[in-house]
C-alpha cells in the first residue's frame, strides 16, 4: 500500500507541475491569439483557435487532476483501512501477550512454589525414610538376637526333656547305666536345687546299699520318687519349650509385620 500511495503522490505532484505550466503558458498564448488573430481574421472561422487549445488542456489537466485526486483518495482510503486492521491486529497481539506473559508469569510462581513445596516433602520424606531404615536395622538386630537366644534355649530344654526320658527308662528297667544318666540330669541347667539334692541322695544310697533283696525293696521306693519327680520335671520343661516356641512364633510375626511396614515407608 504504501508504494501505492507513492505513485499517487507523484502522479498528483506531475499533473500539478503541468497545470502550473499550464497557467503560466497562459498570458504567452493569449498574446499569441491576439496576434494571430490581427494576423489573419479570415481564416479563424475555419481552424481552431489557440484560446481554444489553452482552454482544451486545461479543461485536460483538470479532468486529470480529478482523476488522479480520485485515485488518491482510494488508495489513502485502503492505506487507512490496512493501517486500522495492522493497528487492530497488533494491538490484539500484545493484548493477548500481555495476558500470556501475566499467566506465564503466574505459572513459573506457582511452580517456584511448588518446587520448595516438593523439596521440603523430599527432605521430609529422605528423613522418614532413613530413620525407617535405622528402624529396620535396629528390629532386625533385636529379632536376630531373639532368633538365637530362642534357638540356645530350645536346644537346652529339648536335651534337658531328652535326658530326664532316658533316666526315667532307666530307672524304670534298673539298668546299669542309672548312675550315669542321672549324674547327667543332674547336671543340666536349670535344674531346680531340690531336684538336684535328690538326685545325689539317690545315687548316693544306690551305691552304698548294692542290689540285695532288702536294698532291692528299698531301690524300688527311693527311685520311684525319683521317677516321679523326673516326670515332674519333664511336663515343666516340655511347658517351657512350648511357651518357648509360642514366644517365638510370636515374636516372629511380630517382627515381619513391623518389616513390612517400615519397607512400605522406605
Amino acid at each position: 500500500h504504501s508504494s501505492g500511495s507513492n505513485e499517487a503522490l507523484f502522479c498528483l505532484h506531475d499533473a500539478s507541475m503541468a497545470v502550473v505550466a499550464a497557467m503560466r503558458a497562459v498570458p504567452v498564448l493569449l498574446l499569441l491569439c491576439v496576434s494571430s488573430a490581427n494576423a489573419g481574421t479570415v481564416h479563424s472561422a475555419a481552424r481552431v483557435t489557440p484560446l481554444q487549445k489553452v482552454l482544451q488542456l486545461l479543461d485536460d489537466v483538470q479532468v486529470k487532476g480529478k482523476q488522479t485526486k480520485h485515485e488518491e483518495e482510494v488508495e489513502f482510503a485502503e492505506f487507512a483501512q490496512w493501517c486500522d486492521s495492522t493497528r487492530k491486529a497488533t494491538t490484539k497481539s500484545i493484548d493477548e501477550a500481555k495476558s500470556q506473559i501475566e499467566q506465564l508469569t503466574a505459572d513459573i510462581a506457582k511452580a517456584e512454589a511448588d518446587a520448595e513445596q516438593l523439596a521440603t516433602e523430599i527432605a521430609e520424606l529422605d528423613a522418614s525414610v532413613a530413620q525407617a531404615e535405622s528402624e529396620l536395622e535396629q528390629a532386625t538386630a533385636v529379632r536376630n538376637k531373639e532368633h538365637a537366644d530362642f534357638s540356645a534355649t530350645h536346644t537346652d530344654l529339648s536335651e534337658s526333656i531328652d535326658a530326664i526320658e532316658r533316666a526315667i527308662t532307666v530307672l524304670k528297667s534298673r539298668e546299669s547305666d542309672v548312675p550315669q544318666s542321672l549324674l547327667q540330669v543332674s547336671e543340666m541347667a536349670g535344674l531346680p536345687r531340690e531336684a538336684k539334692a535328690t538326685i545325689e541322695a539317690f545315687l548316693a544310697t544306690a551305691s552304698d546299699d548294692g542290689l540285695s533283696a532288702p536294698s532291692a525293696n528299698a531301690y524300688e521306693f527311693q527311685s520311684g520318687g525319683v521317677v516321679g519327680m523326673l516326670e515332674k520335671l519333664r511336663h515343666k520343661f516340655q511347658d517351657q519349650l512350648s511357651a518357648l516356641q509360642k514366644a517365638e512364633m510370636n515374636a516372629k510375626a511380630n517382627y515381619e509385620m513391623l518389616a513390612q511396614n517400615l519397607k512400605d515407608n522406605i
